[in-house]
Parts: C-alpha cells; sequence; structure tokens
C-alpha cells in the first residue's frame, strides 16, 4: 500500500509559511554573529565576543527546542 500525501500539510501557504520561519531564524542567527563579533572588536577581546555568541546559540536552541514541545503538547 501507498501512503496518499495528507493536503493539509502540503498546501502552499503551509509550505510559504514554514520557509518564511526559517528564512527569519537564518536572518536573526546572521545578524547575532554579525553584532557579536562588532562587539568583541569594540570590547577587544574574544572572550566578550565568544560569550555574546555562545548565549545567542542557547538562546536559539531553547526557543526552537521550546517551541517543538509547545507544538507537541496542543497536538
Amino acid at each position: 500500500m501507498t501512503a496518499k500525501p495528507d493536503p493539509s500539510t502540503s498546501s502552499p501557504d503551509r509550505v510559504r509559511a514554514a520557509n518564511v520561519r526559517t528564512a527569519v531564524v537564518l536572518a536573526s542567527i546572521a545578524v547575532v554573529f554579525f553584532f557579536g563579533i562588532m562587539f568583541a572588536r569594540y570590547m577587544g577581546d574574544g572572550e566578550s565576543g565568544m560569550t555574546v555568541l555562545g548565549v545567542a546559540v542557547m538562546l536559539f536552541l531553547g526557543l526552537a527546542i521550546g517551541r517543538n514541545l509547545w507544538k507537541g503538547r496542543r497536538s
């Protein structure tokens, strides 16, 4: 037996919304890295820049994991 694709999950509007969400997340990561490097140059040491980048990565991971957990709880 072959499974038929669910039309509700592959509609153009849902795909577009998922693409926009992905683009926003990737753009925000790029912005955080850019400003983290500028902040590190301003402060004069690499440790502060790495701290900013580490906090940003942990924040993005927390948001992504939390979002997936929240979606699973609502279903």
